[in-house]
């Protein structure tokens, strides 16, 4: 019963986030009580109770480019669900790099990516909007929420390195991790935001 209370309290207060953002009514509120009222009364349900991580690291080769596949879980919690489908905006970055491992020595960094993923609910036309900032295409129109959740939490085929820069027999480590922001109330980021931790995944070319 509490958890169904906190929960239509919750997806109440959404709905007077998208209000205010709506009518460019927060920096209005900045000097009465109600938006510290909102703000504390917000931060007393953490959003993220479980812990987002990386899985099915994979790491592959097209004819030409290095190429990584990953999966986030743990993202969409029933608060997260709640706040998407409400129209609040989220991104969720994903920062890549590789690195040449050398004994006796420092690894040497040899590129490091960063790849986007936004997903915004149209809460008029019922659909969900994902934007990936690697794929050359103008953002996705999708509306299953299972689908639209599916592609903002994966990359697949993600160009890393070009092979030609890679040297047979040579020893290297791709690190991954991600970091999600909701990306307009800018208010209310330390509830939203969460990282995960490193993953690596060693190799011989």
């Amino acid at each position: 019963m509490q958890n169904n209370r906190d929960q239509d309290l919750l997806s109440g207060l959404i709905v007077l986030m998208r209000y205010l953002i709506d009518h460019n009514a927060i920096k209005k509120s900045l000097h009465s009580g109600c938006l510290v009222l909102f703000v504390l009364l917000l931060s007393a349900s953490p959003a993220f109770s479980g812990k987002a991580e990386l899985a099915n690291l994979v790491v592959r080769n097209s004819n030409d480019e290095l190429q990584v596949d990953l999966i986030i879980k743990g993202i969409f919690t029933e608060e997260m669900k709640a706040a998407v489908s409400n129209g609040i905006p989220f991104s969720l970055t994903f920062f890549i790099l590789l690195y040449e491992v050398r004994d006796l020595w420092f690894d040497d960094k040899m590129i490091s990516k960063t790849a986007t993923h936004d997903i915004k609910f149209d809460v008029l036309k019922k659909e969900y909007r994902i934007r990936r900032s690697w794929e050359k295409r103008m953002p996705l129109v999708i509306k299953d929420f299972e689908k639209a959740q599916n592609l903002f939490c994966e990359i697949k085929g993600f160009d890393v390195i070009p092979l030609k820069r890679l040297k047979k027999g040579k020893h290297y480590q791709l690190r991954v991790k991600s970091e999600l922001n909701e990306n307009k109330v800018h208010f209310t980021g330390f509830f939203w935001e969460f990282e995960t931790d490193w993953y690596t995944i060693n190799f011989i070319y």
